[in-house]
């Protein structure tokens, strides 16, 4: 749980930083060590690594969720590199809007399963 506390700081301050310094360097740099980690965690869930929680399982909404934040991350990187930066500020900022919706719901979903257990 504590990598995915680590992709949520990177996600919110690579967020921050791209909306507020119309996506600086630095931003960049925090919003790619959040999606390779996203991605590591994603990749240890499908391999079925005990360790790793797996958030969204069993979800089809948060795994669509998911996708379509990988999808939009993808999208402001591109963005990014074209000069288009008001496009990628807002594409960033939705991006992150829905991968919080997703790790809050896969978050309630997880700390209900453990407690039934």
């Amino acid at each position: 749980m504590i990598v995915y506390i680590l992709i949520l700081l990177f996600y919110s301050s690579g967020t921050y930083l791209a909306i507020s310094q119309s996506g600086s360097e630095l931003s960049l740099w925090f919003l790619t060590f959040g999606l390779v980690l996203d991605i590591a965690m994603l990749f240890f869930d499908w391999v079925g690594a005990k360790y790793a929680p797996r958030l969204g399982e069993g979800d089809l909404t948060a795994k669509v969720m998911r996708l379509l934040a990988f999808f939009l991350w993808g999208l402001a990187f591109f963005l990014r590199i074209l000069p288009k930066i008001e496009s990628f500020k807002v594409i960033v900022g939705v991006a992150f809007a829905i991968w919080l919706a997703f790790f809050v719901r896969s978050l309630i979903l997880y700390l209900r399963k453990s407690r039934r257990k």
